[in-house]
């Protein structure tokens, strides 16, 4: 039984078509396997961009923090001499016994102190014996012959001597033009140990160390200033156009570079520092693994893509064609969704914590977010927590898995936001600790809303046009009837009640009318011309429309209008949807109220809102208010909030609804302006 039916469904398919839909099957199955391939890679390939970028950022500005450091080391270490000379002038100048030179050397942790007069004769010294003449390094003679030259002012040169020797510090200060000269000198191994904790070579030595980073370099026009390797010679800035073209722009540039025989990802970006000649920084990234990733995922899209094949191409044999490309299509809309959240982007705002918990980075978008800025790097995220709109663990280790979690959060400047946040541990060897990826979705999540709201909204619209075609002629015809049986039929008895329920007839048959119209906004096309007018005239007249039914129930109209708040499209809808807004914001408030219609500019736009000082929304309602029949009145036929929504976003507008702290309701609209 069951062969017969599979032969009579196979009798039809001859074997020239079953062959031409498997070409054409397989045309199609390798076309989609090469543009996953190719789409694969691009977006592992953004991914390590994206990353390189970023480190390359991190990389100049901590290059010049280090800089900036290293200045400042100077610029103490300048002031303590400073103030040493000055205290050398009061104890010192005019006094010859080598016993005071020595105490002032002690008390202040020198290695010498000297005092010499205009013509670099000795005065006094803490090593003055009889025919002591005291010996400098040529830097320092050629620093004092510059001082006696200017006529004056102080200097500071560090010496390197022998292996064994530490680094030395000299300070040549002139108590006058032509007074008497100051020679200090001290151990400046200090100094040079924090140097080199704090410079540009420790930080690139540092972050070379990451997993996936082949070189650092930072290469001016001369040459190689710093390197994190030993590297083979390398083309000069001028015989590379990529390096010269970023020499003139204040980007960050990436390329496929072949470097010392193998291929390399390399970020670039120009450098610029007060110590170092302008020049590039360069990140090599290793490409093993990227490649090795791109080789497994073709792998297996090809394994995937074959598989499917000869399965679709039995489904043919069985169904149809038509059945064989559902299941394509349906498969690769899967795959491709696969691809887009395994490879999904790396977020903007970013924030870093330490081992122990300590804040060591965040960046103007997480401050936006926020409020936390760099001021309050070296804080505890626990002493922060009050701050944050979210909670972070203060000790992440290397084995904990990646967070990934929706927020909804305040900005300090009292913006919502939904934000998508991402927490990811930082290996041992970087330091430990965590780094945290903040993505705003807020866009997203409104364009998502909206566009459900329009399909409905369309949706709604095609089942107007067709409900509203098919009842109104009845309608009609009972409306007709209903008044020829009122003013041509006289019973001959109940009278007064023939006449009343003739009379209901028509009235509720007006009511529905009115119903059907208002239903058929739903349906309508957008007006073909939009004129320009101000919208303190439609409003202002929604107002006066209304001010006396207000006036009736308790409840203060105030309008506070902009001058010359010019917009396009139609003000008669515009002034409707006004008098729909009024209205609802009235009858919330049953015991009287005020409402306030406020117009200013916002942007390239005008922001009208609509505030009562009502019970509010509930919560369960704010997210529906604006959907077609939705409604909390007992008499409502909920199409009044949905018209308003269509109007306004023809008029390429948006519209929102929300609760005011204080208490009372808000519904809030943007339109462009003229």
């Amino acid at each position: 039984m069951q062969t017969g039916r599979l032969s009579s469904l196979l009798a039809p398919i001859r074997m020239r078509y079953l062959l031409l839909v498997t070409v054409i099957l397989g045309l199609i199955f390798f076309t989609i396997t090469y543009l996953g391939i190719k789409s694969a890679r691009n977006s592992l390939l953004n991914i390590m961009v994206d990353e390189g970028k970023a480190l390359t950022t991190s990389l100049t500005l901590s290059s010049t923090n280090a800089i900036q450091a290293r200045l400042l080391l100077e610029n103490l270490s300048e002031d303590m001499f400073n103030d040493l000379a000055l205290l050398a002038e009061q104890r010192l100048d005019g006094v010859a016994e080598a016993g005071e030179y020595r105490r002032f050397r002690e008390e202040n942790s020198l290695m010498s102190v000297d005092i010499l007069d205009p013509d670099l004769r000795i005065v006094g010294s803490d090593r003055w014996a009889e025919g002591f003449v005291p010996q400098y390094p040529p830097e320092v003679a050629a620093e004092v012959h510059d001082i006696l030259t200017m006529g004056g002012g102080y200097r500071s040169v560090l010496i390197r001597g022998d292996e064994d020797q530490p680094l030395t510090q000299f300070f040549i200060y002139a108590f006058a033009p032509e007074g008497n000269l100051v020679i200090m000198s001290a151990e400046a191994s200090y100094m040079e140990q924090i140097i080199s904790q704090i410079g540009i070579g420790f930080l690139i030595r540092q972050i070379s160390e990451q997993a996936g980073i082949d070189y650092i370099l930072l290469q001016s026009r001369d040459g190689i200033i710093l390197s994190s390797r030993s590297v083979d010679p390398v083309l000069a800035v001028g015989s590379d156009s990529f390096l010269e073209s970023l020499m003139a722009v204040d980007t960050i540039g990436w390329r496929m570079h072949a470097f010392e025989d193998k291929q390399v990802l390399e970020i670039a970006t120009r450098f610029e520092s007060v110590v170092y000649p302008p020049g590039i920084y360069r990140i090599g990234m290793v490409l093993d693994d990227y490649h090795e990733i791109i080789h497994g995922f073709d792998r297996q899209i090809i394994i995937i893509a074959v598989i499917l094949f000869f399965i679709t191409f039995l489904v043919v044999a069985v169904v149809s064609v038509n059945q064989n490309y559902f299941i394509l299509d349906r498969t690769y809309q899967q795959m491709r969704s696969m691809t887009e959240t395994v490879f999904d982007r790396l977020t903007s705002a970013v924030m870093a914590y330490d081992r122990e918990g300590k804040l060591i980075a965040v960046n103007d978008a997480f401050a936006y977010l926020t409020g936390i800025t760099a001021e309050s790097i070296g804080r505890k995220v626990s002493e922060l927590s009050a701050d944050l709109p979210f909670a972070l663990p203060e000790k992440v280790t290397e084995g904990d898995r990646l967070i990934s979690i929706e927020h909804n959060v305040i900005t300090p400047g009292g913006e919502d936001k939904v934000i998508l946040l991402g927490l990811s541990p930082l290996p041992d060897d970087a330091g430990g600790g965590a780094v945290a990826l903040i993505h705003d979705i807020t866009e997203q999540k409104r364009l998502e809303e909206d566009s459900r709201r329009r399909e409905r909204l369309s949706e709604m619209g095609d089942m107007a046009a067709g409900v509203a075609h098919e009842i109104r002629n009845p309608l009609n015809a009972i409306a007709i009837a209903a008044q020829r049986l009122k003013h041509e039929f006289k019973p001959d008895g109940a009278a007064t009640d023939f006449d009343r329920l003739s009379q209901n007839i028509l009235d509720e048959s007006a009511r529905l009318n009115q119903i059907l119209t208002r239903f058929l906004e739903l349906a309508r096309v957008r007006a073909g011309e939009k004129q320009k007018f101000d919208l303190a005239e439609p409003i202002g007249k929604a107002v006066s429309s209304l001010s006396a039914e207000a006036h009736e129930q308790g409840v203060e109209l105030e309008l506070e209008a902009s001058d010359a708040a010019a917009v396009r499209g139609s003000a008669e809808k515009l002034q409707q949807v006004f008098i729909n807004l009024i209205k609802n914001s009235m009858q919330a408030m049953h015991d009287g109220g005020r409402v306030i219609i406020a117009i200013a500019a916002d942007n390239n736009g005008w922001r009208i809102s609509v505030t009562d000082n009502g019970p509010g929304f509930p919560d369960d309602v704010l997210s529906k208010i604006f959907q077609p029949y939705f409604t909390t009145k007992a008499d409502g036929s909920g199409l009044g909030l949905a018209l308003a929504y269509k109007t306004i976003i023809d008029f390429g507008g948006r519209i929102t609804a929300s609760n005011v702290t204080s208490g009372g309701a808000a519904i809030t609209i943007l339109l462009p302006k003229a």
